[in-house]
């Protein structure tokens, strides 16, 4: 039977493949290839790496999409790094195009989160939804200093409780 499961192996699978083929067609003698497609170098690194992170989100359902946008983007900032090592024409605004990659994918996944919880939760405000959220541990209120009133122990029950009787 085919199970969810199955997804996740085949996109860490597609991720682990995907990642591979963009680190050599941006490291290896492939420079202009993206003109055989009808793209330019910003519009090949907004689809590739826009692509590796809506496969990640499929690759890793249980962590957070935040960690998944960050590791991307610090993907890219090291692609660029590897291509000025490699003498290759890294830039910035390679950089900034793989951003606007992520940053779709990740605005799109946003915009799922926001229709579920209006299905959900509609009715309730952003605080409420906040606070039914269970992946968030209760805080107490920090108190800077609140003095309790205990009978001291006499320095024969400090001691007798340091060096007990043998």
């Amino acid at each position: 039977m085919f199970k969810p499961v199955h997804f996740v192996a085949a996109a860490r699978f597609t991720l682990v493949a995907g990642s591979l083929a963009v680190v050599v067609l941006t490291l290896g003698p492939f420079q202009g290839a993206e003109g055989h497609f009808g793209l330019t170098d910003k519009e090949a690194h907004a689809i590739a790496f826009g692509g590796l992170l809506a496969v990640s989100f499929l690759a890793f359902p249980r962590m957070r999409r935040n960690d998944l946008a960050i590791a991307a983007l610090v993907l890219g900032a090291a692609v660029e790094v590897a291509q000025i090592i490699a003498h290759r024409d890294g830039n910035i605004a390679d950089w900034l195009a793989d951003a606007a990659g992520i940053l779709t994918i990740y605005g799109a996944s946003m915009i799922e989160t926001v229709r579920k919880l209006a299905r959900e939760q509609g009715d309730l405000t952003f605080a409420q939804i906040a606070a039914l959220d269970r992946r968030r541990g209760r805080r107490q209120r920090a108190t800077a200093f609140s003095p309790t009133q205990t009978d001291a122990p006499s320095f024969a029950e400090r001691a007798a409780r340091r060096f007990p009787v043998r």
